[in-house]
Formats: structure tokens, C-alpha cells, sequence
């Protein structure tokens, strides 16, 4: 299935303040292999309410995947860029380097309004009321449940990537409210209890789901296609967002929260995650093509091209024989732009059709090592750590007694396992109180969160403080 966009896209008008500036607003296809397809970018509730085919069905689900899609390539390269992981070297566009890697963001202009998923979350919402009025004969009851956990399922993970970006500025939540009424801007602890909620509500949905999806995923999805497999990508997210929730008061304190520590792990046991070597790249994928309508591949550039660079701490960090550094760098001739140069290259996609990952069991398995960490079992941790050097680095294990040593590995493995498939790096250095270790850039410390988007903010007068 392919998931096509239009040149002729508008983004969907949110119950947020912002319409203008949405960014990754994509166009719906109404059928997986229809290169013409309606306009369905701004669909209208009393459309959908209730569904009464299955087209319309596949037409939502299309354009969600395809909503998620338009935005993880920006944010992992713009947070890759923040976590002094790479650069895009643009003397067509300096901002990639001046803002950010500077003091500051512009929130008027295309970075500052970047990863705000708003279009999409409002698809997903239109999805999970239409599907709930469906008549028998368009979806059974197992049909709606599985629907519905669907739609909840990206939902909450439009929301992640949301509050990723803008971390104790908060985010609109609760955008699910009659047109022209304005979602409060809620504080991170809030908005990460409400995905939590959103995800569990999903996997319920997706337990009473039954054997299929009335719908047709996308070939990254193969393995989570079913209702059942799906909920293990569900568990997934949860654990992940249950892990920002155990250190959320870390950083400022040193507390964790052990229930929220339990919860991660819990989810971590119903998820996909696999200690089996050769089964590292597992997990659901965005695809793209050459095909006329579709999209490549952001993060991809061919190597007669310049632009995207490693950052040279990156090469540092690696230790001798680490075989992650030979399959995703290469060196090449030096460029410089705005007092940073580099002369190593990314090879981390080798076509501008490669998958992109939304999350991988070896990232689970280092998100593990992070839940024994906080739990105090360092020789967990260190198990799970030695695991990824030795299958994914081709290292030998290393052996560490003191928590703030395991801590610092287990950043280690996951910046450079995860590198430029993932926007963690710059996340857990914010979230374990280490963004001032990134390293200063063209003399600027780590930028902490992006800024609310103008639109945002003038569409609320300004009032853009975050509520408990």
C-alpha cells in the first residue's frame, strides 16, 4: 500500500489555535494503489459520522499514516541536530545550523512550527467517531474495537511526538471539542498521563479487536497487521511514554517514580521486544517510493550530495571496531557552514526509498536497561547493554559497578544504535539532566524545547502558558 500526498494539500483547521502553519498536513488516499485521489485533507465530520463504507475507512487510516509519516523525518532530523548527533549544511537555508544550533528558535517561521501534528490528530479523531457509528454491515463490533485502537494507537503517538518537541511548554490537549472552541494548553505531567490513558483505552480496543484489521496497512507494518500484533506496537509506545513519566522529575530533583517504572515494564513485556540477535531492526516502519504522489525519503541524501553531515563528536564517542560507525558514516571531503564543519557523511538510509523505523526492538531492549537502571539493577542494565555492544556494535562487553557510570553507557549505546533513525538522543540528555554535556555549538548550549508556534500563539492572544 502506498500512501500518496498532493501538492495541492491544506492542513486541517484544528481545534488549536494554529490552521495556517500545521505542518506535515498530507493528503488522504482513498485507496492504497489510486495515485488520484479526492480531497479528503479537510474532512468534515458529518462526513464520516457515521462511516458508512469501508473506502471511507481506508481513507482515514491512509491519511493517518501518511500525517504520522510527514512528520518523523523532521523530527528526528531537527532533534538529531539539537542532540549534536548531525548537520544539514544548507547554504540555501543557514537557519538548519544558526537556529538550531543558536540560542533560539523563531517560532514564525518553518522550524519553529515544525512537528506540530495537530492535522493528524484531528483525522484520528474523526476516524475513531465515525468507526463507532458504523453500521453492522460496514464494521462488526470487533471491527470498531479494532478501529478505534487503531486511530488511538497514533493518536497517542502524534501526541509523543508533540510534546517531544516542546517538553515544559506543554501542549494543546483534549482537542477532541466542538469547532471553534480552543483545546487548553495543558504542562507535560498532564500530557503525558492523558497519552498514557489514550494508549491503554487502545489497547483494550485492540484486545476485542478480533482476528484482522478491516483496514489495509502499510508493507512497514508487516508483523503488526493484525489487532493482536498491533497492541505489542501499542505496548510499546506506552512503555516508552511510561519511562518519560518514572524520570520526568530527574532532572530537577533526582526522583523517579517507581509505579510509573513498573507500568514501563509491564508494557515492555507485552510489547515486541526480543533478546535475539538478528532480530534488532524489528518493528513497524514508514515506507516511501518514486511512485507519482508518494514521498522519499527525507532523511536520505545520495553521497555525491554535501548537505547532511555527521557531527565529529559522534566519531568521537565511538569506540575502535564499533561496526555501527562503519554502516551508518562514511568520510568524505570537509564542509563548513556558520563556524561548524564536518567531514564525515550519513549512511544510515542507503536510497532515497529506505524505511524509516517509528520504533525498534533494539531500542526497546535499551529502553529496558533504562527501567533497571531507575529500578537500581545495574546488572540488568548491563546485561541488556553488553547485549546491544556485542549484536548491534560487535564489542565486547564491558563490565560497570557504578550507577552514574551505567547511566552514561546505556545514553551511549542508545545514541549511537538509534543515530539518525530516532530523535532520542536529544530526549534523554533533556530528561536525565544532561543537555549541558552535549556540548556547546557555535558557542550555544542545547536548546531544551522548541517554541510554541507563532499561529499558536497569536490565535490565543499570547496566552500560551501551560496548565496542571
Amino acid at each position: 500500500m502506498r500512501l500518496l500526498t498532493s501538492s495541492a494539500a491544506r492542513p486541517i483547521v484544528r481545534r488549536v489555535a494554529q490552521t495556517a502553519a500545521l505542518s506535515g498536513a498530507l493528503f488522504i488516499g482513498a485507496a492504497c494503489e489510486q495515485p488520484t485521489v479526492p480531497y479528503y485533507n479537510n474532512p468534515s465530520e458529518s462526513d464520516f459520522a457515521p462511516i458508512t463504507s469501508l473506502s471511507q475507512v481506508q481513507a482515514l487510516a491512509t491519511g493517518i499514516f501518511a500525517g504520522d509519516r510527514g512528520s518523523i523525518g523532521t523530527q528526528i532530523m531537527y532533534a538529531e541536530t539539537v542532540g549534536r548527533d548531525i548537520y544539514r549544511l544548507d547554504n540555501a537555508e543557514p537557519r538548519y545550523i544558526t537556529e538550531l544550533l543558536g540560542p533560539s528558535i523563531d517560532p514564525s517561521d518553518f522550524l519553529g512550527g515544525s512537528v506540530w501534528p495537530f492535522s493528524t490528530i484531528r483525522l484520528t479523531d474523526v476516524a475513531i467517531k465515525g468507526a463507532a457509528g458504523a453500521p453492522g454491515n460496514v464494521l462488526t463490533d470487533a471491527g470498531k474495537s479494532a478501529v478505534s485502537g487503531f486511530a488511538q494507537t497514533f493518536k497517542a503517538l502524534e501526541y509523543i511526538r508533540a510534546i517531544e518537541m516542546r517538553d515544559t511548554l506543554g501542549v494543546p490537549f483534549g482537542t477532541d471539542l466542538p469547532q471553534g472552541e480552543l483545546a487548553v494548553i495543558r504542562c507535560k505531567p498532564a500530557v503525558l498521563d492523558g497519552i498514557a490513558a489514550i494508549l491503554d483505552s487502545a489497547a483494550v480496543s485492540l484486545a476485542a479487536g478480533g482476528t484482522s484489521f478491516p483496514i489495509s496497512l502499510p508493507s512497514g507494518f508487516a508483523g503488526f497487521n493484525t489487532p493482536a500484533n498491533f497492541r505489542k506496537f501499542n505496548r510499546a509506545l506506552a512503555a516508552k511514554v511510561d519511562v518519560y513519566r518514572a524520570f520526568q522529575k530527574y532532572a530537577s530533583g533526582g526522583t523517579i517514580d517507581r509505579a510509573a517504572l513498573d507500568s514501563a515494564n509491564a508494557a515492555l513485556g507485552a510489547s515486541f521486544i526480543n533478546a535475539t540477535a538478528g532480530q534488532l531492526d524489528v518493528g513497524p516502519a514508514h515506507l516511501y517510493s518514486t511512485a507519482t504522489g508518494d514521498a522519499l525519503n527525507p532523511l536520505f541524501q545520495d553521497l555525491g550530495s554535501t548537505i547532511f553531515r555527521v557531527n565529529p563528536s559522534l566519531v568521537t564517542a565511538a569506540e575502535p571496531g564499533d561496526t555501527r560507525l562503519a554502516r551508518y558514516t562514511r568520510s568524505g571531503t570537509t564542509k563548513s557552514l556558520s563556524n561548524v564543519s564536518s567531514s564525515t557523511l550519513i549512511t544510515v538510509y542507503s536510497s532515497n526509498t529506505s524505511p524509516v523505523p517509528i520504533i525498534t526492538n533494539k531500542e526497546l531492549i535499551l529502553m529496558r536497561a533504562e527501567v533497571e537502571w531507575g529500578m537500581g539493577d545495574l546488572t540488568k542494565a548491563m546485561a541488556d547493554v553488553n547485549f546491544i555492544r556485542q549484536n548491534d556494535a560487535g564489542l565486547a562487553p564491558v563490565t560497570l559497578t557504578a550507577s552514574a557510570d551505567v547511566l552514561t553507557q546505556i545514553l551511549k549505546e542508545k545514541r549511537l544504535s538509534l543515530f539518525y533513525a530516532s530523535p532520542d538522543r536529544w530526549i534523554d540528555a533533556r530528561l536525565f539532566g544532561k543537555l549541558g554535556t552535549l556540548g556547546k555549538e557555535r558557542g550555544y548550549d542545547p536548546l531544551g524545547a522548541f517554541p510554541i508556534p507563532a499561529a499558536e500563539a497569536s490565535g490565543r492572544n499570547g496566552a500560551i502558558a501551560c496548565a496542571p
